[in-house]
């Protein structure tokens, strides 16, 4: 009852954090890989997809995510809220999962709220919790792999571990990435049972490890092997610590004032972090969910390791951006259970109020929140439309762009019935004159004039011209 009691602030934490999310996965335009996914996937057969090429010749088709996509989409329409609903859904499992995490297992409630917002509040996770893209439904089965993980170990009870498994089966089901993670979690499972000396459970308890295994490779090995021959995973970084630069830079983004920092020297001061809460988790006693914190910075070490070996065995890049995503969960959980070494009342509170604020306040200062950082040239279309004149004629507007564009300008030529036809996606950009507006970057601008096309005005950072040779005499915005 007393934990139920100090738990109701969280509850309001998840309920406003869900709000948050499904909010923006209304207001956000839909982003250029969203576009893509329901152009080649709307309507697809997903469940042909086990050797089916035209499924995985590209890594934007996140399975799961598709496949419940199309059942949101099937119930609500094809409106960008229904279509992202399985992200913000996920959003709300991964903030219940954070709030019990920190309720069960950091001692204090100030250092609760600190260790919720830890795993949080990071404007670069919040992001993909209002797309219908993968990973969001990969933290989200990460962190509740975890938590489940965490439960197993305190009575070694086998339907925490089952929990645990099908929590990283949802994982790698909406991305491959989460391979890596759960095969770490699996190997610091093997050392804990020989560790406690466990032998009698070992075998019963592996039979489920060994099932997911067996299921995993069956499912994975083809879209693996497509991926990989179509170049998919050359993408990313040359060696771990790179990966790691990266994912602290995209941590930080938006934290102007600390820019001056090098990121280098932001991640030697994390890794002090992890190092000091390491030796003291070896060293304090009592500490609370001590045997907790061990094994979540063992399951972040050994993720690193087999990132590494990923590389060096198969000659894949580590991931990077978004693909990196899944370590959050892993990076923030020994950080959050660490709070545990600040015993002192006084300094409970100055830390959490230190910590809080600066988690909050970094999110909500520096982040556009109808907007997507990483398809930031996505959050113009509503100022675009507007620009364009209004038609009830069936493709009356003819429209070129630049290509990052075009896939979402043709999800709402689809969805939304706009009257623009001469969508082509192309790189680099050939300039139709017939066209009578066009859309693009900078870079697309120097010919324009070249072909009858004048500058109408500026859109955020890019440019719509209009054919002054070919013009469009109507009057009214596009709706």
């Amino acid at each position: 009852m007393k934990a139920l009691h100090a738990g109701w602030p969280l509850v309001a934490c998840v309920i406003l954090l869900t709000a948050l999310i499904s909010y923006r996965a209304i207001v956000i335009p839909v982003t250029h890989d969203e576009a893509s996914t329901w152009l080649s996937f709307r309507h697809y057969n997903m469940w042909s997809c086990y050797e089916n090429y035209f499924c995985w010749q590209t890594a934007n088709n996140h399975w799961l995510n598709t496949v419940l996509m199309q059942w949101s989409a099937g119930v609500f329409g094809d409106q960008v809220w229904a279509l992202r609903l399985p992200n913000v859904i996920a959003g709300m499992l991964y903030f219940s999962a954070a709030a019990l995490l920190s309720v069960k297992y950091i001692h204090s409630f100030w250092l609760q709220i600190s260790g919720f917002l830890m795993l949080t509040v990071h404007i670069y996770l919040l992001d993909f919790f209002s797309l219908f893209r993968g990973y969001g439904l990969v933290v989200c089965g990460i962190l509740w792999g975890v938590y489940f993980i965490m439960r197993y170990i305190e009575r070694f009870e086998i339907r925490w571990l089952i929990y645990s498994v099908l929590a990283l089966f949802v994982a790698v089901l909406s991305n491959f990435t989460a391979l890596l993670p759960m095969a770490a979690i699996g190997f610091v499972w093997f050392l804990l049972m020989l560790i406690n000396k466990k032998g009698g459970l070992l075998f019963t308890h592996s039979l489920i490890w060994i099932i997911a295994a067996v299921i995993l490779v069956w499912w994975s090995e083809y879209p693996i092997r497509i991926m990989a021959d179509a170049g998919e995973f050359t993408w990313g970084s040359k060696s771990t610590l790179s990966m790691i630069h990266n994912l602290v830079d995209n941590l930080m983004y938006g934290f102007y004032d600390l820019k001056n920092l090098a990121v280098f020297t932001l991640f030697l001061i994390t890794l002090g972090f992890f190092i000091a809460i390491g030796v003291f988790a070896l060293v304090v006693e009592p500490l609370h969910s001590k045997r907790q914190l061990r094994m979540t910075l063992c399951i972040l070490f050994f993720t690193l390791v087999f990132i590494a070996l990923n590389q060096m065995i198969t000659g894949s890049n580590a991931p990077i951006g978004r693909q990196s995503l899944f370590i959050i969960p892993i990076l923030f959980v020994p950080l959050a259970l660490g709070l545990n070494l600040i015993t002192h009342k006084s300094l409970i509170f100055s830390f959490s109020v230190l910590i809080s604020g600066v988690l909050l306040y970094h999110s909500f200062r520096s982040h556009p929140w109808a907007a997507v950082r990483e398809w930031y040239y996505d959050a113009y279309y509503p100022e675009l439309f507007a620009s364009l004149p209004a038609s009830d004629t069936v493709n009356s507007i003819r429209l070129g762009s630049s290509w990052i564009f075009t896939p979402s300008l043709h999800f709402y030529q689809k969805v939304n019935l706009l009257s623009i036809s001469g969508l082509v996606y192309q790189k680099p950009l050939v300039i139709d004159s017939t066209m009578q507006y066009y859309y693009v970057e900078a870079g697309d601008t120097t010919q324009m004039g070249t072909f009858g096309f004048v500058l109408q005005k500026s859109v955020g950072p890019f440019f719509l011209f209009t054919n002054v040779s070919n013009p469009l005499r109507l009057d009214a915005p596009l709706h």
